[in-house]
């Protein structure tokens, strides 16, 4: 019985620990199963493909896809399948899985990378990533990111195309900065020579201040339109130097005057007692800001003034200010202008609108004048220079237009010397050959009226092809190259030049003067744009020159490739040409010379040699200065008959001289011989 009881006692424990298994493996499948249900829940709300990808012999075997939300790219099947690798993809696609999968398992690491595959006639890219799971096997998840590469494609698309755009605009901003500026070098070149003209009278002379200064202005806004394109994109950039503010005031006001006056307005600048003279800013962008701001002023004012008041900082602040200003600056390095007009003034409406480009006020519309871009560029250099515009208006009174820029003062041992005019070549220098190569017959006559009075040996061509042949023929010491040609343009004419020489010469070298490996080309160019500069630069050119060049640059280059001296005249001496004008030439002028060259210039001036002549000037000490003027106006105007006549008369009187004093002697021989025989 005991026995018996024990065994059932066994029984009873065993049953109740095969039921506790039971109940305990009843509850792992049921964890099993809900877990089951969870990861498929997983799988299919998965928009990855998820493969397992196993390797034999180093080759691709077997591949396992995961039951992730069922795509039709790769299968129907919501269970876990096997199939092989080349039954899943094309077979040109299997070498480049297989070289990913070797070099995730070779770094036992995940790699990513994007592939594509054809499926259902359209193309489908997917972003990849293989991680090692053992050493024969890899766990790949696959993203289809055709949606993301479509847009990435359509956006590539777009960026060529406005690409493409910008680069129609910049070419279409540059010819036109061409056309402009081509026509605009020919008046400010020959509106420099005609102020160097003696005969010019001191009102012409002004006149001529005048388009020089509006022709810059006009030279100044083609440049800052240009720029548009570089504020849109973020590039424009300040260009700060030392200047003399006083001057440009003064320029401003010179250059507005006269349209002030014609409206019967009065125009007024008011300067604080503190304000500096020499500065540091941007003077390109500070002339273009107030020019725009004033001329905005005249335009809309009808009757009464425009004021323009400049101070630095809060120091005068309600001693000259109107009560209508909006400014309360106070950093003191602030330079704050202010433009006051009694003009009809601005809707209150309109002013939020003022500084969008394109955009006009009624009163502006009305006027049929500008484009709606002036206040919109000044802003933007404004904000460049530091500081912000604002403006004050009341309908009928008038307006207020105030900005501050942020300037460091200069002093003016700082500033460079103001530019001198030159009157003649330095002595004891070389006779320099000058080419021009130029298709613009003004642009050819231009330099050569500046600078064959100097002494310069000057040839023409009008393209690149009789540039390149002249050159190789009379070796000139430096070609004026303009880049725009017909028949051979100047970068193709400076390449083969530099071609040849090195062909010929080898290396430019210093113990070798007068060679062609010498010559210097510097272009000349009416394009504005740096990447154009850099072009003419790889052709071979040395330096370049932007059109309209100012007479300073181009002796500036000249010195600084040759090596050119020069004599200066002394301040106001170009106002006093007048009375080199007024006097005639006399036979003492030219006594002071030796008779070996006054019979040179003699010969010259009956042959029409305006070029040799112009050579025996240089050949003039420097302190005999009226006699190079003189010389050089009548060889301007042509006057050889005035040379021809007083050169003639010394000519004469030195073959004569000797004659004289034959017969005097002769006369005092026969007086002793008759008081001998008395």
């Amino acid at each position: 019985m005991d026995l018996v009881d024990c065994q059932e006692c066994q029984l009873r424990k065993l049953t109740q620990q095969l039921q506790k298994e039971t109940s305990k493996r009843k509850l792992l499948e049921q964890k099993l199963r809900t877990s089951e249900v969870q990861m498929r829940a997983v799988f299919e709300a998965m928009t990855d493909v998820v493969l397992i990808i196993n390797l034999h012999n180093n080759q691709l075997g077997s591949i396992k896809i995961l039951p992730t939300k069922p795509n039709q790219t790769h299968t129907d099947e919501p269970d876990v399948i096997s199939q092989t690798v080349e039954q899943f993809f094309h077979e040109h696609t299997t070498q480049v899985w297989l070289e990913k999968v070797l070099q995730a398992l070779d770094l036992q690491q995940t790699l990513y990378f994007d592939y594509n595959l054809f499926r259902q006639g359209r193309e489908v890219w997917f972003s990849a990533s293989i991680s090692p799971i053992s050493d024969q096997s890899v766990l790949w998840v696959a993203r289809d990111i055709s949606d993301r590469k479509q847009a990435e494609i359509e956006l590539q698309y777009a960026k060529e195309a406005a690409e493409a755009a910008n680069k129609a605009k910049s070419q279409f901003l540059a010819a036109m900065s061409h056309e402009l500026r081509t026509p605009l070098n020919s008046i400010l070149g020959f509106s420099q020579i005609m102020y160097d003209d003696t005969s010019c009278t001191s009102e012409n002379r002004e006149y001529l201040d005048i388009i020089n200064r509006s022709g810059q202005h006009l030279l100044q806004l083609i440049n800052d339109v240009l720029e548009m394109s570089k504020i849109e994109a973020g590039k424009i950039k300040l260009n700060e130097k030392q200047l003399d503010l006083y001057s440009l005031l003064d320029s401003l006001e010179d250059m507005l005057r006269l349209k002030a006056a014609a409206k019967k307005l009065t125009l007024v600048f008011e300067r604080s007692l503190s304000l500096p003279q020499y500065i540091i800013a941007d003077e390109s962008k500070l002339r273009q800001v107030l020019l725009n701001l004033l001329s905005n002023a005249l335009k809309f004012t009808q009757a009464g003034s425009v004021t323009l008041r400049v101070r630095m900082g809060q120091g005068e602040q309600g001693s000259n200010l109107s009560p209508l200003s909006p400014l309360s600056f106070s950093n003191p390095q602030s330079l704050i202008f202010e433009v006051e007009d009694t003009g009809s003034g601005i809707a209150s409406e309109e002013i939020n609108q003022l500084f969008e480009a394109f955009v006009q006020t009624e009163t502006g519309r009305r006027s049929q004048q500008g484009t709606g871009l002036g206040l919109a560029i000044s802003r933007k250099f404004v904000q460049l220079m530091g500081g912000d515009i604002t403006v004050k208006s009341v309908v009928g009174k008038g307006s207020i237009f105030a900005f501050d820029i942020q300037v460091s003062l200069a002093e003016m041992t700082q500033l460079p010397q103001s530019s001198q005019r030159v009157k003649c070549l330095a002595p004891d220098q070389p006779i320099y050959r000058l080419l021009i190569v130029d298709d613009n017959q003004d642009h050819r006559q231009c330099l050569i009226k500046l600078l064959k009075p100097l002494g310069f040996e000057i040839q023409q061509a009008e393209n690149g092809q009789q540039g390149i042949a002249t050159w190789e023929s009379w070796c000139p010491d430096i070609i004026f190259m303009d880049m725009q040609m017909p028949i051979i343009d100047g970068y193709k004419a400076s390449r083969e030049i530099k071609r040849r020489e090195q062909f010929q010469w080898g290396e430019p070298s210093p113990y070798l003067p007068n060679t062609p490996s010498h010559t210097k080309i510097i272009a000349f160019t009416a394009y504005a744009f740096e990447e154009q500069r850099q072009a003419m630069i790889s052709a071979g050119c040395d330096d370049f020159i932007s059109k309209p060049f100012s007479e300073s640059e181009i002796f500036a280059q000249l010195t600084k490739h040759l090596g050119v001296r020069y004599i200066y005249f002394e301040p106001g001496i170009v106002n006093q040409n007048e009375d080199v004008q007024s006097r005639n030439l006399t036979p003492e002028d030219l006594a002071q010379m030796p008779d070996a060259w006054i019979q040179n210039l003699h010969t010259a001036a009956k042959e029409c040699n305006d070029e040799s002549i112009f050579q025996l000037l240089t050949q003039i000490p420097t302190q005999f200065s009226t006699l190079i003027q003189v010389l050089t106006q009548l060889t301007y105007n042509f006057r050889f008959d005035e040379i021809i006549k007083i050169t003639d008369l010394l000519v004469r009187q030195k073959v004569e001289q000797p004659s004289h004093l034959l017969q005097k002697l002769q006369d005092i021989e026969y007086h002793q011989v008759e008081r001998l025989f008395s």
